[in-house]
């Protein structure tokens, strides 16, 4: 009888380990299954494209899959983004950008936080409440208010917005940019400054060295890359209108040679008789 009991006694706690074990794991699986969700896809690359993910390094391709935690290296390369939330991002030459979290999904917490290591990019926000939208860099963060806006970071900081507002803000103090204007950061602890002229020139389209010419596709099977956005436009502030359009300084008018100046005729006077 004691054996019986003893037995059904381990069975019993068998029983219990195993739904216990059972229990924590549905109640993981959400976040497990949060995790491993998809933040966005690659549409479309041009040249050498290369994901990191910790000590991980892939050669990007079109359609491959980003997730949180996941480094977009550019190097001589261009890559277009297209996140679950409708956010399109492109990022261009020798760009270093990072997917620092990201999660959206319809009834539940939301989140994009990105950062901008070194690079030029450009996007057009998508259904993601802004609120919890933010892109950080070493000099400053942004927050945006349903935007189209363009970002180059290298000494210092470029902010040009095509569409809506961006927030800028760092341990000097913050700035609204809106759209038709642009910003610059001169260091963490300084105050971001607008830009004087209107939109700033922040570089050829595609970073360094000479943009796609027309006609150069995204890659085998890929769509041809973006128009230049707005605020990227080669925008000098003394020659450039905010269209784009080059206007060019008068000419000086060439001096003209000197005439000599001939006397004017007199009236005829008849000699004197002698």
């Amino acid at each position: 009888m004691g054996f019986l009991t003893m037995y059904h006694t381990d069975l019993d706690w068998r029983w219990v380990r195993l739904m216990g074990r059972f229990f924590l794991a549905v109640c993981y699986l959400p976040l497990a299954a949060l995790a491993a969700d998809p933040a966005g896809v690659i549409l479309s690359l041009n040249g050498k494209v290369e994901i990191v993910h910790g000590a991980d390094k892939r050669l990007a391709v079109n359609r491959a899959e980003l997730f949180s935690g996941d480094s977009i290296e550019t190097g001589e390369g261009q890559v277009q983004i297209r996140f679950v939330d409708g956010t399109l991002l492109t990022l261009y030459r020798d760009t270093r950008f990072a997917v620092d979290d990201y999660r959206y999904a319809k009834g539940k917490e939301n989140r994009a936080q990105f950062s901008l290591l070194n690079g030029l990019m450009h996007t057009l926000t998508g259904q993601m409440d802004k609120q919890n939208y933010q892109l950080k860099t070493r000099l400053a963060n942004l927050g945006v208010r349903g935007t189209e806006y363009s970002v180059k970071l290298g000494d210092v900081l470029h902010v040009s917005v095509d569409h809506g507002q961006v927030e800028v803000a760092n341990a000097g103090g913050r700035a609204l940019v809106s759209a038709g204007q642009s910003l610059t950061v001169f260091g963490p602890q300084v105050m971001p400054k607008p830009a004087i002229g209107g939109k700033l020139d922040i570089g050829p389209h595609g970073g360094p060295g000479r943009s796609p010419g027309p006609g150069q596709g995204m890659g085998p099977g890929g769509a041809p890359p973006p128009p230049p956005p707005v605020g990227t436009q080669n925008m000098s502030r003394s020659t450039n209108t905010p269209n784009g359009q080059v206007v060019r300084p008068p000419q000086p008018t060439p001096p003209q040679p000197i005439q000599p100046v001939q006397p004017a005729p007199g009236p005829v006077v008849p000699p004197k008789p002698l």
